[in-house]
């Protein structure tokens, strides 16, 4: 350290300690340590390095002193980072000439570590080996330290959500209403519900309204793998065009007028348990592409926050309307259409039939239980059905159709048929432009008819089309129209 730093070895380590155990991010974490080091040092830049594993990139959350801005990058490793990691070595560099600054690459854990931390000095800074080495194991336990406070705050959260949840439940003292399944077609619908509820997929119920949507829903919850757990639901159809995004995703405090502190929206409180999502056919489109985002990483971020909150959630969704016209309409996403999967959901694309057998087995991975349908090549007769098929949705239909023609197959054999029954309505072909001299025509030729030839005066021609009637006779000899025609005796 410079003999002009602020603050000696001991009452550094001490103040990192004390800053850095409070924190309960890593970003928060990395801005409390660029607090203390910048009282010690000429510090330009911190970087805290964590390797992806099996890539040569890196995922970095840095920032700087002067500008108190943290922010959290994705690149490739650098050399000198490398050779750091795998030695467990410190690894300095420096620039020559005025004003030269310094980068130590200090790693964490020793060798073969996959976390660093990057000191930019500025001219002047330097570190000893020894406190150097000092530091790394330091920042090593508080960054482990920092990882155990934040899974204490994510199970105290949740926990605290189950409880109120259970709480609600049973304040209102909520029964399981029995499903009655008289019908040969409702018994075709619960044999589905049965068949796809012990995996993980997203779910589409669709149906008018009272036909019991949301009591399938729950049964769907009952009978998976997170049955025990709590199932959270929304009505997407009576929220407020302005408040859809903080109740699905939650927002931070101060992200808009009156949010005063933060909220968690339905997906984090429905962590490790179900969301239904009644009405999704109503939510907005900008909102949807974030809801499309979250169904397939499980990550999204609260209004007005920067950190990614990932969930696990199972997501069931519900609408009386139909969704294929919208989606031919542009008001429904196509993308967002095709990641359902039960009610036809299927999304892919492989035009070409022989790129199905990949999709295919890994569809029956994703979901947690191994499948001899998942295992088994795709049959000629399955090839040449989806061969047949036009694939609107691209690769993310074809998936999904053979994640749902496994999961109705009950994992021996390929339902096509069942997985392929419903087709989304092709777009509209778009009408044909008129001329504009045509459509004046047309808007002139009506008002005299309406008017019986007559131009001028209350109920005339001019009146009717909001026009002086010099300026519409001027338009009827450009164009050649002859009122005499409209004339009646």
């Amino acid at each position: 350290m410079t003999a002009e730093a602020g603050l000696q070895p001991v009452e550094l380590l001490t103040a990192l300690v004390a800053a850095a155990s409070e924190a309960h991010t890593r970003r928060t974490w990395v801005r409390r340590v660029i607090e203390v080091l910048a009282r010690a040092l000429p510090l330009a830049r911190l970087e805290l390095g964590e390797r992806v594993e099996g890539t040569d990139e890196v995922e970095v959350v840095s920032g700087a002193p002067d500008s108190g801005a943290v922010a959290t990058t994705r690149r490739r490793l650098q050399e000198r980072e490398i050779a750091a990691l795998r030695s467990g070595r410190i690894d300095e560099a420096e620039r020559r000439g005025p004003g030269a600054r310094s980068r130590l690459v200090v790693p964490l854990g020793g060798a073969g570590a996959a976390m660093f931390v990057a000191l930019s000095l500025g001219p002047g800074g330097r570190l000893t080996p020894a406190l150097a080495a000092t530091l790394g194991d330091v920042l090593f336990h508080l960054l482990r330290g920092q990882e155990v406070t934040q899974r204490v705050a994510e199970l105290s959260r949740r926990a605290h959500v189950e409880n109120r949840e259970l709480r609600e439940q049973a304040r209102h003292g909520e029964r399981e209403r029995p499903l009655v399944a008289r019908s040969a077609a409702m018994q075709e619908v619960l044999r589905r519900i049965d068949a796809v509820a012990q995996f993980d997929t997203t779910v589409l119920l669709a149906g008018e309204s009272g036909t019991g949507k949301e009591l399938l829903a729950q049964r769907l919850h009952r009978l998976s793998g997170r049955g025990h757990r709590s199932m959270v639901a929304i009505n997407c159809g009576a929220l407020p065009a302005n408040l859809v995004e903080s109740a699905l995703f939650g927002h931070e405090a101060g992200a808009f007028t009156g949010a005063t502190k933060r909220h968690l929206g339905v997906f984090e409180r429905a962590d490790r348990g179900t969301l239904f999502l009644d009405e999704v056919g109503e939510l907005p489109l900008e909102v949807q592409v974030k809801l499309l985002r979250a169904l397939q990483s499980q990550e999204f971020e609260r209004v007005g926050g920067e950190e990614r909150v990932r969930v696990d959630v199972r997501v069931i969704a519900a609408t009386h309307r139909e969704l294929e016209p919208m989606v031919a309409a542009g008001s429904f996403r196509r993308d967002l259409f095709f990641g359902y999967v039960c009610s036809r959901s299927a999304s892919p694309a492989a035009r070409a039939a022989r790129g199905a057998a990949g999709p295919h087995r890994r569809a029956g991975r994703r979901r947690r239980r191994p499948a001899q349908a998942a295992r088994a090549p795709v049959p000629p007769a399955a090839l040449a059905r989806l061969a047949r098929h036009d694939w609107p949705g691209n690769v993310r239909e074809l998936a999904n159709v053979l994640e749902a023609a496994i999961i109705l197959g009950r994992g021996t054999t390929l339902a096509l048929d069942a997985a392929l029954a419903v087709e989304p309505a092709p777009a509209p072909a778009p009408a044909p432009v008129e001329r504009l001299d045509a459509a004046i025509r047309r808007c002139i030729t009506a008002a005299l008819q309406a008017c019986d030839g007559r131009i001028y005066g209350p109920g005339g021609a001019a009146q009717a089309l909001g026009l002086k009637p010099g300026t519409l006779q001027s338009k009827m000899r450009k164009l050649g129209i002859d009122r005499e025609p409209f004339v009646r005796e």
